[in-house]
């Protein structure tokens, strides 16, 4: 059998399942924004922001960048031309995509890398964070198997066959969903401000069950 042949019969023996997001008339959206980038040419657009943010709405012109697979869905990274900013914009979210015949230059110091720091996934704190968290050990072999962060370090802990995570990074406010999201087998140690923030959130979250 030849390698062609065996991975056509292993198909239908793969199945990926990523969580679904609303992506209708997003494939269009992608070729007109690959292209701009390629070109090198602005543009016309609007975007229909959740949070309904005025700076958000109506038509604006962009300069796309990069794009961007992440958190389940396409983005594209670039500068809003009415204010200076570089925005990262759902695909998805787009009303509105037309390349124009207008050419821009990236700046030569632009790099995702630079763009994103030390985030936890997407959004650049103003601050950089030392994260210190510990995981006992009902769920410590699945959290040590995966690579979360370019700044993880992993410590064993043979004892009790916990696991503590060490990360650097730019912000709190997301990994903080994700420190909730193992509920009573993660323990937060550093810092004290991420600390409040889980402590905040279940206090939050107990007054939708104990009024």
């Amino acid at each position: 059998m030849s390698v062609r042949d065996e991975l056509e019969s292993l198909v239908p023996l793969v199945h990926i399942d990523l969580a679904r997001v609303e992506n209708e008339g997003a494939g269009d959206v992608f070729e007109t924004v690959r292209s701009a980038i390629i070109h090198r040419r602005a543009l016309d657009c609007e975007y229909e922001s959740p949070r309904k943010k005025p700076s958000d709405s109506g038509a604006f012109r962009f300069e796309p960048y990069a794009l961007y697979f992440g958190q389940r869905a396409w983005y594209v990274i670039g500068k809003r031309h009415a204010d200076g900013e570089v925005r990262t914009l759902k695909i998805c979210r787009f009303a509105k995509c037309r390349e124009t015949e207008i050419a821009f230059t990236m700046p030569d110091d632009f790099s995702l890398k630079t763009h994103f720091g030390q985030a936890w996934r997407m959004i650049k704190g103003t601050a950089r964070h030392h994260v210190e968290l510990l995981f006992d050990k009902h769920v410590a072999e699945t959290v040590a198997d995966t690579w979360w962060h370019d700044s993880q370090d992993i410590e064993f802990h043979t004892d009790n066959d916990s696991v503590t995570l060490h990360f650097d990074i730019d912000g709190l406010d997301e990994i903080v969903w994700w420190v909730l999201s193992y509920g009573p087998n993660c323990k937060v140690i550093h810092p004290a401000e991420l600390r409040d923030k889980v402590i905040e959130m279940i206090d939050q979250t107990k007054k939708n069950y104990f009024c």
